[in-house]
């Protein structure tokens, strides 16, 4: 194979996986190339929720508030029947609420940022095969061109063209029925929150948009079988909704319908070589808990730094590794949860109608329940295990280590005031460390290109310790309480190195000051 452009890397894929990522590798000063099928930007709806783990990942690059003033936040997720629902108000993060917003605008704001920090989107561009050997890989596509590049990551989609060319697994199953999916106008319920019901006829979940429509899901019984190439009709609606609820809600000015049935899959591995799989290209479920954008979304901010890092010569061997290591079980957990809701959901037999019964009116509400349930629903559950290699030598990994960076405000040395989250607008590196009378801290002594080093005199709003690594995706590389300062110290250089090693002579660092 001729030699590939060693320096980019290529997406096949202008999803809202594939434009987040263009937008991490640019801002890590990774050229990146977006091949998209599709000849333009979207234009219908899709997948239309974002929850509070995916707002953090934006908020860290500052891009949270964009999305907010587009979206309609929340309160509540509805599980199916009415009342029964899970309330993100008792979560411990700045985004305790459901963002609703079509699709297309998601991607129209990952887009214009993607663009912004220098990516390319190129449209019309269906894969028509892909090769990889020890130096790059090499993307051919249908209309005889040849893109070269040293890695290639592949968010495509459940029906991924770059799996299938390359002829990976994708294990599992396709959930039973299919559902009626329509973006219109209700005029029988408030647009302002959420909202469920569940019969024996099937279930309805409606979810408002900020101009007054929504999105309705409805899961009828008595048309389940029906093929997804059939057209959804105002009637079919309307009727669904009556056989559903026993009313019809009023309608209305429908500008999107289609029919949808969900599988249940995921790749055994989310690497082959020079070739990564994120996004539903990797994992596919049942859309219950509107999971699999959001799962996509957070696959983006894991993989984008670490691919920076391997181009720009300073990620140690196992890193780019982690990258399945942490995704894989977290896609496994998300298959789990969605396949229990939509079994849950769909139970038609007495007995597991009133199990069904049971869970929603009596277990859900306690207060535990719903707590768990908002953080696994939300993402701020996820916490990784440390990668082999990660940790400095003789040195037990902190308890806090792999989980969240906590939300909290912090007073600098010289007295102003600092969100933590909007300490990573670089995607670098940050080393906290608290300060302490008469001490000079590590500032000096770590290196300033590849780590921000901040020292603080207090935290309000989290618990931190004496001095932690938190990696670009706001996930705690190291964290240490030691408070001798030669100690705290070794161990703070030992903890860089271990991330970091050593970049080769001549070759910048990735990220950008």
């Amino acid at each position: 194979m001729a030699q590939p452009r060693n320096d980019r890397v290529l997406i096949v894929g202008a999803g809202p996986t594939g434009l987040l990522l263009a937008a991490e590798l640019a801002l890590a000063g990774v050229p990146c190339l977006v091949l998209e099928r599709r000849d333009g930007p979207r234009t219908d709806s899709r997948a239309i929720c974002l929850h509070a783990r995916s707002m953090e990942m934006l908020d860290l690059r500052g891009q949270a508030e964009r999305f907010a003033q587009a979206g309609l936040a929340v309160p509540a997720f509805p599980l199916g029947p009415r009342r029964a629902r899970i309330d993100f108000g008792r979560l411990d993060s700045d985004f305790p609420y459901l963002l609703d917003m079509p699709q297309s605008q998601i991607e129209r704001l990952l887009m214009a940022r993607a663009l912004e920090l220098g990516a390319e989107v190129r449209w019309s561009c269906p894969v028509a095969g892909i090769a990889q050997d020890e130096h790059g890989v090499r993307v051919s596509t249908t209309d005889g061109g040849t893109q070269r590049a040293a890695y290639a990551v592949a968010c495509d989609g459940v029906r991924s063209s770059v799996r299938q060319a390359l002829q990976l697994p994708f294990p599992g199953f396709p959930n039973a029925g299919s559902v009626i999916l329509a973006d219109l106008f209700l005029d029988g319920l408030p647009m302002t929150a959420a909202y469920g019901d569940l019969s024996g006829a099937g279930m309805l979940l409606m979810f408002p948009f900020r101009d007054g429509s929504c999105r309705v899901v409805l899961y009828d019984y008595a048309r389940a079988e029906a093929p997804v190439t059939e057209p959804v009709t105002m009637d079919d609606v309307r009727a669904a909704l009556r056989r559903i609820t026993g009313q019809d809600f009023g309608p209305r000015d429908m500008s999107w319908s289609a029919r949808y049935r969900s599988e249940s899959r995921q790749v055994p591995a989310y690497r082959a070589g020079r070739v990564l799989l994120a996004g539903d290209a990797a994992h596919a479920h049942s859309p219950a808990g509107a999971q699999g954008m959001n799962t996509g979304l957070q696959d983006a901010v894991n993989l984008g730094w670490k691919l920076g890092a391997a181009l720009s010569g300073w990620g140690p061997g196992w890193l780019l590794d982690s990258y399945h290591a942490e995704r894989h079980p977290v896609g496994a957990g998300v298959l789990a949860l969605t396949g229990r809701q939509f079994r849950l959901n769909t139970a038609r037999t007495a007995s597991r109608r009133a199990f069904r019964w049971a869970v929603h009116r009596l277990v859900v509400p306690l207060p535990p329940v719903q707590l768990r349930l908002a953080r696994d629903y939300s993402g701020v559950a996820v916490r990784y295990r440390q990668p082999a290699g990660s940790d400095p030598p003789g040195r037990p990994a902190h308890p806090m280590a792999g989980s969240r960076l906590p939300r909290g405000t912090l007073t600098l040395a010289d007295g102003a005031a600092a969100r933590l989250y909007q300490l990573f607008h670089d995607a670098r590196f940050v080393l906290l460390e608290r300060e302490a009378p008469g001490e000079a801290g590590c500032a000096g002594r770590v290196g300033q290109d590849r780590v921000k080093t901040v020292r603080y005199r207090g935290c309000t709003g989290a618990r931190l310790p004496a001095a932690m690594l938190v990696r670009p995706d706001g996930y705690i590389a190291w964290a240490s309480d030691e408070r001798e300062p030669a100690a705290r110290a070794a161990a703070i250089t030992a903890a860089v190195t271990s991330w970091h090693g050593s970049p080769p002579a001549g070759r910048a660092p990735a990220g950008r000051a």
